[in-house]
């Protein structure tokens, strides 16, 4: 079992790299974009001291993985289908669910090279004293929340997965999605500037209670692991009952 899944995640990594190979310029323009978005808030609102520097450092990498992680996988049945690789894919040995974790694996893999480079030249730009000095207390939390967080945006992304099969364009919603986590989570605008009707959509925003986690510690960590839980079950659901329906009307590989 171990060594399919292993040769499952191989396969996804070679043809990540494949695209990394044809499409690097993309990816670094997309980077390039990141930073802007980085750097005018910086200007916008200044860091005040080292733990706002994590929290905003942090959560701006955090959702920068989501993003490429929840994109792909609301893109991807769109992609086979007009590749017309989805009978390929579908009758090898390998099982959906080995299928869906290379796929996972290998994106946030792949992903961690550019938000890695992100990561560490924004630390260069907001001092790492700065940043040292809020780290050295917050880096377990920042761990907990961070990780917690991730697997609420995987069921982000098998929402969007499940939903493709039968809604060929999510892809465009996909991004409102992103953006609206990137602008109202609270690391790209501090808490207090967000108006109260978005706290309230962040209930259930898987980055919005990382910002939150940072701000209250420990404190919050049952409520999001519970909201993360609810993300990846929610997508579990979608994604099975959605998959069903498009093998039920042969609309599997279809990309309209």
């Amino acid at each position: 079992m171990l060594a399919e899944v292993l040769r499952v995640i191989l396969s996804f990594f070679l043809k990540k790299r494949a695209e990394f190979r044809s499409y690097w310029i993309d990816f670094l323009v997309g980077l390039c974009i990141k930073f802007i978005f980085f750097l005018g808030t910086l200007y916008a609102m200044p860091i005040q001291d080292g733990n706002e520097a994590v929290t905003r450092i942090f959560g701006f990498s955090l959702w920068y993985l989501s993003a490429n992680l929840v994109a792909k996988l609301g893109n991807s049945a769109l992609e086979e289908a007009y590749l017309g690789t989805v009978e390929q894919v579908l009758s090898t040995r390998a099982r959906k669910w080995q299928l869906l974790l290379g796929l996972i694996v290998s994106e946030i893999f792949f992903s961690l090279i550019w938000v890695s480079t992100f990561f560490g030249v924004a630390l260069v730009i907001v001092g790492i004293p700065t940043f040292w000095s809020g780290i050295k207390q917050t880096a377990f939390i920042a761990t907990l929340y961070g990780f917690v967080g991730l697997l609420g945006m995987v069921g982000v992304g098998l929402v969007m997965l499940g939903l493709s099969l039968r809604f060929k364009r999510v892809g465009a919603i996909t991004e409102i999605v992103l953006y609206y986590l990137l602008v109202f989570s609270g690391f790209f605008l501090p808490p207090k500037f967000i108006p109260e009707t978005f706290h309230f959509f962040n209930v259930m925003s898987p980055l919005a209670w990382f910002v939150k986690g940072m701000l209250n510690g420990v404190n919050e960590i049952a409520y999001a692991i519970l909201v993360s839980a609810l993300w990846l079950l929610l997508g579990v659901v979608i994604l099975k009952s959605q998959w069903n329906w498009a093998r039920r009307t042969g609309r599997l590989s279809s990309y309209v």
